[in-house]
């Protein structure tokens, strides 16, 4: 996807989130089951930031590379965790060490994906976002 505005991020983090949960939206998460809250954790994260991104175009235009990092970032990370959790659920052959590992990858994607989703939140819907620093 070549992504020369904001509008382009929204559409990335909507597709992302569409790609996660297609058909008619996100099941209700199990309780207990971890692989269906990761699932629904990143689903919301992902629309919610499309939907802020596309608010943010519509009120100052295409923005910069700076301004979109961030949002792509979370499109990035929450497309990696999708692919991860396919990982960890499909094997054929279930070596318990890859496992471990992938799992602990995934948890640190999730932990970065409601870090970038709080920044998105967080930032005034009115103006640009600051520059992290």
């Amino acid at each position: 996807m070549n992504v020369e505005s904001m509008d382009d991020v929204a559409d990335c983090l909507l597709s992302v989130a569409w790609n996660i949960f297609p058909l008619m939206g996100k099941p209700p998460a199990s309780p207990g089951n971890r692989t269906e809250e990761i699932r629904t954790l990143l689903v919301d994260a992902c629309h919610d930031a499309g939907l802020r991104a596309r608010e943010w175009a519509a009120a100052h235009g295409a923005g910069t590379e700076e301004d979109r990092v961030p949002f792509l970032r979370l499109a990035e990370v929450g497309t990696d965790a999708n692919l991860f959790l396919g990982m960890v659920s499909g094997t054929l052959v279930t070596d318990q060490e890859r496992v471990r590992r992938r799992w602990a990858e995934i948890e640190t994607l999730v932990r970065e994906a409601g870090e970038l989703a709080g920044w998105i939140r967080g930032r005034p819907r009115d103006r640009p976002p600051l520059p992290a620093g």
